[in-house]
């Protein structure tokens, strides 16, 4: 069972952090203000922080940074517009969700960073051929030269490369970088286009993310 200290003063989300993660196997402290789960932060060894953006007394991403101070706890933040996104400090967020997002969805979010915290050395650098990926500190390099991603490139990278091989599909994407309520299907394309460019030496012939017809997005494996 994880332990998660979480922040949110909106009923929807308290809802969905203080009492439906309780059925995935999560245990949740919640409170109302930033300046309560800087207090709390202390009280127990908490595996997870989860805040809202938008608290009424501190600033999310001020209370991210303030808690790199004192822990290198994962930290996830629930936001509500891409913008939200490119605002934040570099380093000092683990992952972002978009709101509106339902208890499994959160559920696998943060399962993930868990299990990639619990094994820190396994998780944190994936070598793809002349890719080179640090998914702590959110660097890509191709044969050594860094990439310049942007921050939603670089999620939809993230989510392709955790299983190379693996096939994923449009929605999945779109519920797990963009969130649960987004309805362009089209932005996925148009992201992977991006990234190809980016990625691949010939773009018409990619090597590292392959269309599925039917199906999805493959990343690799590239050996």
């Amino acid at each position: 069972m994880s332990l998660i200290l979480a922040a949110t003063d909106r009923s929807e989300l308290a809802q969905t952090l203080g009492t439906e993660l309780v059925h995935f196997g999560h245990q949740t402290q919640l409170v109302r203000t930033g300046r309560r789960l800087l207090d709390d932060l202390d009280t127990d060894s908490f595996d997870i922080a989860v805040i809202d953006l938008l608290l009424p007394d501190i600033d999310g991403y001020e209370i991210a940074r303030q808690i790199r101070l004192r822990s290198s706890m994962p930290i996830m933040m629930l936001v509500d517009t891409h913008e939200d996104i490119d605002e934040a400090p570099h380093g000092a967020v683990s992952d972002f969700v978009l709101n509106p997002i339902d208890s499994h969805a959160l559920d696998l979010r943060v399962t993930a960073i868990l299990r990639e915290t619990a094994h820190p050395a396994a998780g944190k650098h994936q070598r793809h051929g002349d890719l080179l990926l640090d998914r702590r500190a959110m660097t890509a390099t191709m044969g050594g030269k860094l990439l310049v991603l942007s921050r939603t490139e670089w999620r939809v990278l993230l989510e392709l490369s955790t299983e190379p091989g693996r096939v994923y599909s449009r929605d999945h994407l779109i519920r797990n970088v963009w969130g649960s309520d987004h309805e362009k299907t089209r932005v996925v394309d148009a992201t992977i286009l991006s990234l190809r460019s980016k990625l691949e030496s010939n773009p018409a012939k990619p090597k590292y993310i392959k269309t599925i017809r039917g199906f999805g997005y493959r990343f690799g494996p590239v050996e």
